[in-house]
């Protein structure tokens, strides 16, 4: 299967600091639910993602704002999106072709996604996805090594399919790390899909996170 790198990966960086709360409270009647609500209701109403101590905006060239009490740094380069989430680093690779891949590291957590149009599956931390896409919800499973969770919903609106490939890297990485996953255990093995074993950060999966 034959993947281009993008020219430009897709970065985060969060804007906002003393009017989450409000603007949360603001526009919580508007837009269509984002992700889980696993550890905050997120909205998205065009460029905006809002929720009751969450205030990010999508630009050109990123998102900025708050995410809960984590600033978020992350700039894009050629191939590459780099910066931080609160003190954790984010560091991702993307490439598209018939599928699209996001790999590497997103708030200090490991990361790999691979997403065609129907599914979503790969792993955040430990904790391994297989998501199906339901109109305007993805619907499956997670395996966090300790709890497999049969009834995983996370929204993410089927128009989002024409939005940029990094504004949809970054918003699949958000709406998973919200689900609460976590990334703070010694090292594992795996093998991503059609690539080497890696050694990554051994995780489990908690409601706390973040």
């Amino acid at each position: 299967m034959k993947r281009l790198l993008l020219s430009t990966a897709t970065v985060v960086s969060l804007l906002g600091t003393g009017c989450a709360a409000t603007s949360g409270a603001r526009d919580a009647s508007s837009g269509v639910p984002l992700g889980s609500a696993a550890l905050e209701p997120l909205r998205l109403e065009g460029a905006d993602i809002t929720g009751p101590t969450s205030s990010l905006r999508l630009v050109e060239d990123g998102l900025h704002g708050r995410f809960r009490t984590r600033p978020v740094s992350l700039q894009w380069s050629h191939q590459e999106m780099t910066g931080s989430v609160g003190q954790l680093v984010t560091r991702l690779q993307l490439a598209e072709g018939d599928d699209t891949r996001v790999w590497g590291t997103f708030a200090g957590l490991t990361l790999d996604l691979t997403e065609d149009g129907t599914w979503l599956h790969g792993r955040v931390g430990l904790c391994a996805y297989a998501l199906k896409r339901d109109g305007d919800t993805l619907r499956g499973m997670r395996d966090c090594g300790t709890q497999l969770e049969r009834d995983i919903e996370v929204s993410f609106p089927q128009a989002l399919a024409t939005r940029p490939v990094g504004e949809r890297a970054a918003l699949m990485a958000l709406v998973l790390v919200n689900t609460g996953a976590t990334d703070d255990a010694p090292q594992a093995r795996y093998k991503p899909k059609g690539g080497t074993e890696r050694v990554l950060p051994k995780t489990h999966c908690r409601r706390d996170s973040m």
